[in-house]
């Protein structure tokens, strides 16, 4: 057994001054104020979080999980995450003309994982979207909505479509809800301009879940609330949402905390690949991209294409100006989406009988070293490591 002492370690519902132990096996022993195993490690006035999960992201530090049939990039990803304190994930594919294969490699990188973020499965954004409400995804790919693509789709993931994003408007999409509601994929509604009363039939339907919550979403109007009033007011969608303050503003994810239970609330980043290099223009398949300093991602007529902000990040933008408790922070970041995803009991908080995956982060926001069933798999040093070196021959200015 092994214990880690910090006077800060986030619980479910509190943060205890006490010690981490964990046994041989990788599992949580308790979370107590006396150790239990030998020796200790002392992190002091350092947090431990659980491992962060992200819901929903396309790329990291130079490596892309989105537009690629190169597994080894989605691989690569998974590992850099770790540097960012995310130790699972669900890598998501975004339309285009390789959308199948890109599906089909991002099973095989699920499959063929052996470190790294956890890859619990993949997401598919797109393509049955609405393309009045594309955000920055080229419209000449999206399709229309029929049971034998989306039975395509969801061959080609070998059991490892997790979740779905769909207009639910477009004709054929209540079918497709249907459908794959009932084989366990997790349905979202997403890129819409639903009024009220089809979003409405969309979660009657099977849709669980409201993508990246207000953006690229019919927006409210006092006379008809649409799909963004419903899915505020619907308590049985789970509410994924980016809280970088700059997807979404502060008042709009304030009036969410206080229209939804906590526990619906998905923190998920829709991080690009840029997120963790440089600030700049990149060209990316012929599209210019900027990350902004200020971890905005737009493209060259400022529609806002990604966040180049972190999880971690996010996650003390809620503490930090939101004034939210911590615990309940760091669980929208992480239990909330464990549950959704139904992986609760091993992982996504500090709980007796669950992975020991934790991360240790100091008071400027940074994750020091991420864990994995008890044993350290990254260190902030390991950043120049993880990050694409290729990556940068994509910058332009």
């Amino acid at each position: 057994m092994k214990s880690y002492r910090s006077h800060r370690i986030v619980t479910e519902t509190d943060v205890v001054d006490g010690w981490l132990t964990v046994d041989e096996a990788g599992s949580i022993i308790a979370v107590e104020t006396t150790p239990q195993g030998e020796p200790v490690v002392d992190y002091q006035q350092d947090w431990l979080f659980p491992g962060l999960i992200d819901p929903h992201l396309h790329g990291f530090m130079g490596w892309n999980a989105s537009k690629t049939q190169d597994e080894t990039s989605i691989l690569h990803m998974a590992e850099a995450l770790l540097w960012s304190g995310v130790t699972a994930c669900v890598p998501s594919c975004i339309s285009s003309p390789i959308m199948l294969e890109n599906v089909q490699a991002l099973h095989r990188a699920k499959n063929h994982q052996k470190q790294g973020a956890e890859i619990l499965g993949l997401y598919m954004e797109g393509p049955f979207y609405n393309p009045k409400y594309n955000g920055g995804t080229p419209i000449q790919y999206f399709q229309e909505p029929t049971l034998d693509k989306a039975m395509a789709f969801y061959e080609a993931a070998g059991g490892d479509l997790l979740s779905m994003g769909l207009a639910p408007e477009l004709p054929g999409a209540m079918d497709v809800i249907a459908l794959l509601s009932a084989k366990g994929v997790r349905m979202g509604i997403a890129h819409t301009g639903a009024d009220y009363q089809q979003t409405i039939a969309a979660i009657d339907a099977g849709c669980r879940m409201a993508t990246h919550s207000f953006n690229a979403m019919r927006s409210l109007h006092h006379r008809e609330v649409g799909v963004s009033g419903a899915i505020l007011l619907d308590q049985r969608i789970y509410n994924e949402i980016n809280c970088d303050f700059i997807h979404v503003c502060p008042p709009m994810i304030e009036i969410l905390l206080k229209m939804k239970p906590q526990d619906k609330i998905l923190m998920m980043t829709d991080n690009d690949s840029m997120t963790g290099m440089p600030a700049g223009d990149y060209q990316i398949d012929g599209v210019i991209e900027r990350l902004e300093s200020s971890g905005k991602i737009v493209l060259e007529d400022g529609t806002i294409y990604g966040s180049g902000r972190t999880l971690l990040q996010d996650v003390f933008n809620l503490i930090d100006e939101l004034h939210l408790p911590v615990p309940q922070a760091v669980a929208m970041a992480s239990l909330n989406a464990a549950v959704f995803l139904d992986q609760q009991d091993r992982i996504g908080s500090l709980r007796k009988g669950k992975q020991a995956d934790f991360i240790v982060v100091n008071d400027e926001h940074q994750c020091l070293a991420t864990y994995q069933k008890g044993i350290q798999v990254c260190r902030i040093e390991d950043r120049a490591r993880l990050a694409n070196p290729e990556f940068m021959k994509y910058k332009v200015a």
